[in-house]
């Protein structure tokens, strides 16, 4: 079903189509499908913490390889080998890839092959009060190669000087500062160093990042994506969701399109969106479409598809973090369906996808996941999964979340369980990435 858009955005086997766009190089290669490495290191998961910018969007991502007998403790060599053989460089044309290193790393290691404009390197400070002059010519070297700085707010009273010498980003633990003390040094920073960016580690909640977004601190980090806002209003399953969700239900009941075309007659909304995907220009369309049956028939089943999936959780009333939801969940629903193509029929990869993308609409809507599901004509193997983290799909779920918050004791488990490899996960987790950022703004 989605085989569209593979062909659209370049992810056939021969690799990652081009982009324009970057300001230092016209022709940059925005990387969806990489080819998995041949690895050298013992295996290992990628963690990636999204980090969101003011606007609510993910700016970029924190990478941290770990072990999973050595779970607490980052191995930075397969760190930089997954993160190479991935062309991270590339990926931090666009966004920001702050990837932890202590100086003795870079002494030992090749990290230039990261490098790109927004690479960002998060240092780590000396344990005494004294920089020795090796780390002073790593941080200079690290800026000659065009990377930059990160380092820790937990340092600030013992490396003073040093922080405001090197770093260009400074991360704080936001848990450990009381809301005065934050603040108080957040006024100082601005006086002393008025260019430094401001990333808040640990962030639990939303009213939290509101709270950083509202006191200048650029960027945040934690687990507060996928939870809840606990401020906002529930939201009702609007019209156009509800129209969006029958047309969604009638195509996987391969029901006929002039059918289909009935329902979205249902809301003028939904009619202008599909009317704007038809006469896009990804359609290719020599003639404009003037009417919803036209539309629904030169889209076709498997693009049409997708606009649903993607359009349940743009329609109706939309808060600055839809977006981001919308992205972790078509990554999700990417990475199931990925894993699902090694061992299941297409029929059944749907069903990994929509799994991925329906777990995330009860924090969208506000809503117990009962009330989301009972709006849509869902298998009982699927809802079983959402709704009680049980029967075949819920490890495949399990599996995704813990990928994603980097619980690598529990990806090891289950994806053993489950016959996969770590270094699958590892190529699955990484192309899921990159399809779900171009998804969302090739369909903005």
């Amino acid at each position: 079903m989605f085989g569209f858009i593979k062909r659209v955005f370049g992810m056939g086997d021969g690799g990652a189509a081009p982009t324009k766009g970057s300001a230092s190089s016209p022709d940059v290669p925005v990387i969806s499908a990489p080819v998995a490495a041949v690895r050298k290191a013992p295996p290992a998961v990628l963690q990636r913490d999204e980090i969101i910018d003011a606007k609510t969007r993910i700016a970029g991502y924190r990478f941290s390889a770990r072990r999973p007998d050595s779970e607490l403790l980052a191995d930075t060599a397969t760190t930089l080998e997954i993160l190479s053989a991935n062309k991270v460089a590339a990926f931090a044309e666009r966004r920001l890839a702050l990837i932890p290193l202590t100086h003795e790393d870079w002494m030992r290691l090749d990290c230039t092959p990261l490098i790109g404009p927004l690479t960002t390197f998060l240092l780590t400070l000396p344990d005494g009060a004294k920089v020795s002059d090796d780390w002073n010519a790593v941080a200079a070297a690290i800026h000659g190669a065009g990377a930059r700085i990160a380092l820790a707010a937990g340092d600030i009273v013992t490396h003073r000087k040093t922080i405001l010498e090197h770093a260009d980003y400074l991360l704080l633990d936001f848990p450990s500062l009381s809301l005065s003390s934050l603040e108080a040094l957040l006024r100082t920073l601005r006086q002393e160093k008025p260019g430094l960016e401001l990333i808040a580690d640990k962030v639990g909640r939303w009213p939290e990042h509101r709270y950083c977004v509202s006191h200048g601190i650029a960027y945040c980090l934690g687990t507060f994506t996928t939870e809840p806002d606990e401020e906002q209003k529930i939201r009702e399953i609007g019209q156009s969701q509800l129209v969006l969700i029958e047309m969604l239900n009638q195509l996987r009941k391969d029901a006929e399109l002039a059918d289909i075309a009935q329902i979205a007659k249902r809301d003028p909304g939904v009619i202008v969106k599909v009317m704007a995907m038809a006469n896009s220009p990804m359609a290719g369309l020599s003639q404009p479409v003037t009417s919803i049956d036209q539309a629904i028939m030169v889209l076709g089943r498997e693009q049409l598809y997708r606009w649903l999936s993607i359009g349940m959780f743009r329609a109706g009333a939309a808060s600055p973090r839809d977006e981001v939801l919308l992205e972790l969940a078509l990554g999700r629903g990417r990475f199931l369906e990925l894993l699902g193509q090694k061992q299941y029929s297409k029929l059944e990869c749907d069903e990994f996808f929509l799994l991925g993308l329906l777990s995330l609409l009860d924090s969208l809507l506000g809503l117990p996941m009962s009330a989301v599901v009972a709006k849509i004509n869902l298998s009982p193997v699927l809802m079983n999964a959402l709704l009680n983290s049980d029967g075949p799909l819920a490890r495949y779920l399990m599996l995704s979340i813990a990928v994603e918050k980097g619980r690598v004791e529990s990806v090891a488990r289950l994806a053993d369980e489950l016959g996969y490899s770590l270094e699958a996960i590892e190529s699955a987790s990484v192309e899921a990435i990159g399809w779900a950022e171009e998804a969302v703004n090739l369909t903005k």
